[in-house]
């Protein structure tokens, strides 16, 4: 497998002032669509997704490295040569490293709740973060979320509300189901989704 094929994005030893902005078409070699997962866990969804679209580049985010490892090693078996794997915090990578209007869809799929109230400053979902899904979506570009979590769902839809950018839509959603899915769905559990999507202004 070529070594660009899965690597980490940033050279942290660069010595000259380059902006850390990344610029997609550097980072994966091609001008194509680029789609974002945070939280691949084991990266069944970005896997299927990027063997079924070959002409999409997927940027895969995940903070536990015991997962990452596991995506990693199932990617290069695949020989998958447009994801890339990033090993960081979700709410810094987007705000510091991710080009406005670049991303052609952004999936946040079982976020962790953090259920006990005392850590709800902790959730992913919030107002701060929303203002960067608006920066970093082009036009047309669209949030895909699912949860397990009603009362977190609930907090989600509320945030999304307040936008003036994001518009819900009515989407069929991607045949391809994580394994935190597979358990809620084997324990009857219901999912909540929702898809949005960026409308064609540019947000300030």
């Amino acid at each position: 497998m070529a070594e660009q094929t899965v690597n980490l994005l940033l050279d942290l030893d660069a010595t000259d002032d380059r902006d850390p902005v990344l610029d997609w078409t550097e980072v994966f070699g091609v001008n194509q669509p680029v789609e974002l997962e945070i939280g691949i866990g084991k990266g069944r969804f970005v896997m299927e997704a990027a063997a079924a679209r070959p002409h999409t580049s997927f940027v895969a985010l995940e903070w536990a490295g015991k997962y990452l490892r596991i995506a990693l090693e199932r990617s290069r078996k695949r020989d998958l040569r447009n994801i890339r794997f990033v090993k960081a915090e979700a709410r810094e990578f987007v705000e510091f490293f991710v080009p406005s209007s670049s991303l052609a869809a952004m999936y946040i799929l079982f976020p962790d709740p953090w259920p006990k109230k005392r850590h709800h400053k902790r959730r992913l979902i919030d107002a701060a973060f929303l203002r960067e899904v608006e920066r970093t979506l082009c036009p047309g570009g669209r949030l895909w979320l699912a949860t397990d979590h009603a009362e977190y769902f609930a907090v989600m839809e509320d945030i999304l509300a307040s936008s003036d950018w994001l518009y819900p839509v009515h989407a069929e959603w991607m045949g391809v189901r994580t394994n935190y899915e597979d358990k809620f769905l084997a324990r009857g559990m219901p999912i909540f989704r929702k898809v949005v999507e960026r409308g064609g202004r540019e947000p300030v």
